[in-house]
Parts: C-alpha cells; structure tokens; sequence
C-alpha cells in the first residue's frame, strides 16, 4: 500500500499541497511541544497527494505551563501531572497510525489506525484537542 491519497478537489487539505515537498499542515494547540514532524506531502501532476511513508512521522508530547508547579501539577492531578505523547507514522498494510501513550512508552493509551489522509489529520488534531482542552484522553 503506497501513501498516495485522491483528495476532494476543494478540500482544504488538498488545497496546501503544490508539487514541492512541504509539510502537512497541521493545527498543534498550546500545550504540546513538537519532537519531530516529517509529516512531508505534494501534489502529483494527476492531482493525488503522496505524503512519505515512515513509521516515525510524527511525535508531541504535552508541556506543563510555565506557571504550574510540578507540586502544583501533582497536587491537581490529572492530566497536567504527566507527559502525555502522541506518536503517528504510516505502516505498511495498515496504513496511518495514530498512538496516545500515557504515562511513557511502555503504556498504550489509545490507538487509530486508517487509510484516510483527512480522516488521519482529523484524527492527529482531534486527540491533541481534547487532551489539552478537556483534559480528556481518547478511547481506543
């Protein structure tokens, strides 16, 4: 399965792309400190977007605020008292997967996999949201 997507005509996805390699856009809210993004896409000459193909995609993991103590995050709770990490990457044969992982590496949170570049960015901002928003983590 190659990570090339027929994207609606006037979708605004679709729209960011030209034929040049640039990264996907993507609204990261306050409160996330982005590892590495090599979220790459372009437009091919038939109008299809092909976005790279790797495992190691995307990482962010939450930051608590500057003005929160790590007493104070403790004492509170939830999901401030933590680092809270959302990694995605294309697999081949499952397609995009998109990991919450609570409290490390080593704890699975929440996991989505699909095969729709739309579905996979709304997906990516949508967990990053709720987290941070409503301090909410995602079921599987």
């Amino acid at each position: 399965m190659d990570a090339i997507f027929g994207l609606p005509p006037r979708s605004p996805l679709a729209e960011a792309f030209s034929e040049e390699w640039s990264l996907l856009p993507l609204r990261v809210p306050m409160g996330w400190n982005v590892v590495y993004n090599t979220l790459l896409a372009r437009r091919l000459p038939d109008g299809r977007v092909e976005v790279n193909d790797s495992e190691d995609l995307f990482w962010v993991r939450t930051v608590r605020p500057p003005w929160l103590t790590e007493q104070d995050a403790v004492r509170k709770g939830g999901l401030q008292a933590r680092e809270i990490n959302i990694d995605a990457g294309w697999y081949y044969g499952c397609g995009f997967r998109v990991v919450v992982l609570d409290p490390d590496w080593d704890h699975e949170g929440a996991s989505y996999t699909t095969t729709d570049l739309e579905d996979f960015v709304a997906t990516l901002e949508g967990w990053m949201r709720m987290i941070t928003e409503r301090g909410e983590l995602p079921k599987s």
